[in-house]
């Protein structure tokens, strides 16, 4: 059961950066001009917080949803916890990617 709620944790915290980049993507103002930079702020914020993604949602899974039990189940969690990890930003990438594609004449299209 432990393990469920590892792969869990790691999928909604990967649709939390997920809005959390759509947020800062959509905040960030377009600019006119012959050489704007918005595009690739938007681009960055996104790259930066998918770099975020998997140790946070490691740090998080272990410190303070770990469960008080035998060492067994311990180990049997953080193993599922890098597996999650690994799915979550896979979830991320790959959200990010169908959600550029679908907006790519908006802000989140900048994304890839």
């Amino acid at each position: 059961m432990q393990s469920v709620s590892a792969y869990i944790i790691s999928i909604v915290i990967a649709f939390a950066f997920l809005l959390v980049a759509a947020f800062i993507s959509t905040s960030i103002q377009f600019e006119g001009g012959s050489r704007p930079k918005d595009a690739q702020r938007r681009k960055t914020w996104f790259w930066l917080l998918a770099l975020l993604n998997p140790g946070i949602t490691f740090l998080l899974g272990y410190y303070v949803f770990k469960p008080e039990a035998n060492i067994m189940v311990v180990n049997k969690y953080v193993a599922a916890l890098g597996i999650g990890t690994a799915i979550g930003f896979l979830v991320y990438i790959i959200a990010g990617f169908i959600l550029s594609k679908i907006f790519k004449n908006g802000k989140l299209g900048h994304w890839f």
